[in-house]
C-alpha cells in the first residue's frame, strides 16, 4: 500500500513540475502585464537601475514589491 501512496505522490509531482509554464511564456506574461494602461499611467517605474538613480538623487528610500503569479 505505502508503494501505491509514493507511486501516486510522484505522478502528482511530476504533473505539477510539467505543467509549469516555459520561460519563453512567462517573460509573455510579464510583457503583457507592463503594457497594461494602469500600470502606465500610475507612474510607477519597473526599471531598477532608473529607481535606484532617482532614489539617490531625491534621498528617498525605494519601496517595491515583487509578485509571481502561478496560475495559467
Amino acid at each position: 500500500m505505502r508503494h501505491a501512496w509514493a507511486a501516486a505522490f510522484v505522478l502528482a509531482l511530476a504533473g505539477r513540475v510539467l505543467a509549469q509554464p516555459s520561460q519563453e511564456e512567462l517573460i509573455k506574461k510579464r510583457d503583457a502585464k507592463l503594457a497594461e494602461e494602469w500600470l502606465k499611467s500610475g507612474g510607477w517605474i519597473t526599471d531598477y537601475d532608473k529607481v535606484r538613480e532617482e532614489a539617490k538623487k531625491a534621498n528617498k528610500l525605494i519601496f517595491a514589491y515583487f509578485t509571481r503569479s502561478y496560475s495559467p
